[in-house]
């Protein structure tokens, strides 16, 4: 009992889960089973200040609110405050097209995150991560793959993550602590559950001190991921025209892991495929899709990414601020406005508030539409206009329209309809924030 806590205490100090100025108040997601019981009887018994939140995901009937009970009797044998969430998993994937494991997750680290500013403890062990490195190396992963499931991730900690499950079950044998068994875990119906159920088994008859050997290596992948990853941040930057820049003067793994970066924040899932691709075209000019609607171009070790012109749509008021394609628009409400206090540059980006009709939205440009600008004469059309920017930032450029059509463009200004004059008398300003990237 004592080195199951005390491996925990490590663990908790060597990824500086719990510092200096942090609260020793901590959450536990308590869902009934072995992990996450062992969990909370450990941290208590570590004195740390614990409370509990169970998510019901509602899908195995009698099962789940079987798990949702013994999780209230147990937090009230301890004397812990427990909250209970219910969510209808089935009808969030369908609505969102999501699979039943994926959807969950979603859902229950969504509640978990909305919790008090307190830490969350979650109870991944090392059979997870484990199974993590492995399901991550089926589907082509970097080093940050090979590592499972991380430690620590912004207000989440998983003080079990280097302790066996092997470990986690004696411990609560010693302790005279009961748990759930969640009988979705005993079928291999899915990824995970065949390597739990199938594949790690095999392995361990190959080396019995698999988890043991396991343990010790991820020391060394997590120290190459760390120096890689700090190398892989220098190696690049996005430029004001979209433009990710890379430098050439590195190696083939801080390369591709400064790639896997840059597809995080595109929003497009690393794989080995996708890396690879995006390689080839930092050193050869050239445009592929990488992703559904999602283009990759290549042009003078240069690469941006482009996507459907349905990518972005948001309808909004124009009122303060709105996200749009990674950047920030801030529109100001300009009342008891006076032509005479601005330049003709700034009148550009100034809209007649009373003059705008219907619903307005935000989003890319449509086709072949047009524009007539303020001041200009004629109507222009706006692919033509945005021809000035690099292809892979076209997409992505601001067009706001009323129900009559497109109003503003990103870069040119207000259409001739709502431009400002002397009896305007509630003017709109659009500011738009440069796009955001790792080298900003």
């Amino acid at each position: 009992m004592q080195s199951f806590e005390n491996n925990v205490l490590e663990t908790i100090r060597s990824y500086n889960m719990l510092h200096e100025g942090k609260s020793r108040r901590v959450t536990v997601a308590l869902s009934g089973g072995a992990d996450s019981v062992s969990l909370l009887a450990v941290l208590l018994r570590l004195g740390f200040d614990v409370d509990c939140v169970h998510v019901n995901h509602c899908l195995r009937g009698s099962e789940s609110d079987r798990d949702e009970e013994f999780c209230k009797d147990l937090c009230r044998s301890l004397g812990v405050d427990i909250r209970v969430e219910r969510v209808e998993v089935r009808r969030y994937c369908e609505a969102n097209r999501l699979s039943i494991e994926e959807g969950a997750r979603k859902l229950r680290y969504e509640i978990l995150e909305g919790l008090s500013p307190s830490l969350i403890a979650t109870a991944h062990n090392l059979d997870d991560c484990l199974e993590t490195t492995l399901f991550n190396l089926t589907r082509g992963c970097g080093l940050s793959g090979i590592t499972g499931i991380p430690p620590v991730r912004g207000r989440i900690i998983r003080p079990l993550i280097r302790t066996s499950r092997e470990d986690i079950e004696r411990y609560l044998d010693e302790l005279g602590l009961g748990f759930v068994t969640d009988s979705t875990n005993l079928v291999d119906d899915c990824s995970r559950n065949i390597i739990r159920l199938k594949v790690l088994p095999e392995l361990k008859r190959l080396n019995p001190s698999l988890l043991k050997t396991y343990r010790c290596e991820l020391s060394g992948f997590e120290s190459a991921r760390d120096y890689i990853s700090a190398e892989a941040k220098k190696l690049f930057k996005k430029n004001k025209n979209g433009f990710w820049e890379l430098g050439s003067a590195c190696g083939d793994a801080v390369l591709c892991e400064a790639i896997r970066l840059i597809l995080k924040d595109e929003g497009i899932t690393p794989s080995s495929y996708r890396i690879g691709v995006v390689k080839e075209l930092v050193r050869s000019d050239g445009r592929v899709n990488i992703a559904g609607g999602v283009y990759v171009r290549g042009c003078s070790g240069r690469i941006s990414f482009e996507r459907d012109e349905a990518e972005l749509y948001i309808p909004s008021r124009l009122l303060g601020d709105v996200c749009f394609g990674g950047r920030r628009v801030e529109f100001t409400e300009i009342s008891q406005f006076d032509i005479s206090c601005y330049n003709n540059t700034e009148i550009k980006f100034l809209m007649d508030a009373d003059l705008l009709k219907g619903p307005t939205v935000l989003r890319s440009y449509k086709g072949s539409e047009r524009i007539r600008l303020a001041k200009k004469g004629f109507s222009q059309e706006i692919k033509k206009l945005l021809s000035v920017y690099p292809a892979g930032s076209r997409k992505g450029a601001l067009v706001i329209s009323d129900s009559e059509g497109a109003v503003f463009v990103e870069g040119f200004g207000v259409c001739e309809r709502l431009m400002c004059t002397r009896e305007t008398k509630t003017a709109i300003r659009v500011e738009i924030a440069p796009p955001c990237g790792f080298g900003d």
